[in-house]
Parts: C-alpha cells; structure tokens; sequence
C-alpha cells in the first residue's frame, strides 16, 4: 500500500515539475508553425540556434520588417499575428 501511494506521488510530483516544459515546448512549436510560411532559410537556420523563447524570435523578426518596411508597414503584420 505504502509503495503504490510511493509511486502515486512520485508520478504527480513528476506532472507537476514537467508541465511548464511541456507547456513552453508547445507554445515554441505553436508559434514556428505560424512563422515558418514567412521565414527564409537564414531565418530558419537562425530559428535552429535560437535560445530564448519563440515571441521573442518572432518578436526579432518583427523588429526587423519593421526596420526593412517602415513603422506599421502592412508588409510586417503576418509577423504580428504570428506572435500573439
């Protein structure tokens, strides 16, 4: 009896420590599936790299049009969408 609840709570314990990974892998892949249509290859091998979270990438690459495109460019706001 002792040894199930062991286990029980070693399961739950083991949930609960691995469910914000779980959760920022799931949102890092949520948000490389809107911006993969919109990079190109540097971008994606940069994606690869990338260390930090994915808003903040997408966030990178909004920057960017923005400084390519201009303030509110409407060239840039498929890169806005994605990062929301």
């Amino acid at each position: 009896m002792v040894r199930i609840l062991g286990t029980c709570a070693a399961l739950a314990l083991l949930l609960v420590v691995s469910f914000p990974f779980a959760r920022d892998a799931y949102h890092r892949y949520q948000v490389a599936q809107r911006l993969k249509p919109l990079m190109n290859d540097h971008d994606q091998a940069a994606w690869r790299d990338w260390s930090g979270d994915a808003v903040s990438f997408g966030r990178s690459l909004y920057a960017r049009c923005m400084l390519t495109n201009g303030q509110n460019a409407i060239a840039c706001e498929p890169y806005k969408v994605a990062i929301q």
